[in-house]
């Protein structure tokens, strides 16, 4: 989790927030565990937090959704903000006060703007892939503690969750961070920055973590199948 925030108070406070709503999710699994008399009390807090994760990609995923699409301003990453930094323009004393300079462009920090519809709805779509991704492997998890906790930890529904959730995290994770560079990129290639500025390049990374994920995922397919499999034949056999 990354936070970027005007003054440390604030960025401490959200994860203070945050720390706070895991604890309170924590506690209500442990409570209702304790109140059902249930044995598994990992395996609900476990459930219960994956659960509450899924839910806050979607929250995510809205907020996301008005910051990009409902503003016209552009908070570079660190993938193309040391480019705007440098640039060799003059700018107004008032242009992070006031919000524009002389050709209405707004160059305020890493904030820039504004930004057209095509490069921010490419930021929106990269965002949802990668909270997609997130939520998957969420999503997952939530499904194979709630199997266990129904005494079904090798069902077939289980390894088949695993194998759908790589797939979707190697492919959403990738494209997502990729269409996130572009649309950086694009952000920043829309200002006019003058015949003395040099070409905005694209500097595309390929996150190699979704691939190390879906490998750990495939995995676990494999070994509840085979666990899976394990189950029918001692069947068989009482």
């Amino acid at each position: 989790m990354e936070l970027s925030t005007g003054d440390l108070f604030s960025g401490l406070s959200i994860l203070v927030l945050v720390l706070v709503i895991g604890g309170l999710i924590a506690a209500f699994s442990i409570a209702r565990a304790r109140r059902h008399g249930s044995t598994t009390l990992a395996l609900d807090v476990t459930r219960n937090a994956s659960y509450g994760w899924v839910m806050l990609m979607g929250l995510g995923a809205i907020v996301s959704g008005f910051m990009n699409l409902g503003t016209s301003a552009v908070a570079l990453d660190d993938s193309i903000y040391p480019w705007v930094r440098d640039q060799e323009r003059s700018l107004a004393s008032s242009a992070c006060i006031d919000g524009d300079v002389s050709d209405g462009a707004m160059l305020c920090g890493p904030v820039v703007g504004p930004v057209p519809f095509g490069p921010r709805i490419v930021l929106y779509a990269g965002t949802l892939l990668t909270l997609l991704a997130s939520a998957a492997i969420a999503w997952a998890i939530h499904h194979a503690t709630r199997r266990a906790g129904e005494r079904a930890p090798f069902h077939r529904s289980v390894w088949r969750t695993f194998t759908v959730v790589a797939v979707v995290v190697m492919v959403a994770a990738v494209v997502g961070g990729l269409l996130q560079q572009i649309g950086m990129t694009l952000a920043a290639q829309s200002l006019n920055w003058g015949s003395d500025a040099s070409p905005i390049p694209f500097r595309l990374q390929l996150p190699l973590w979704p691939f190390a994920v879906a490998v750990g995922l495939f995995a676990l397919s494999a070994i509840f199948r085979y666990g899976a499999q394990l189950q029918r034949e001692t069947e068989g056999l009482v």
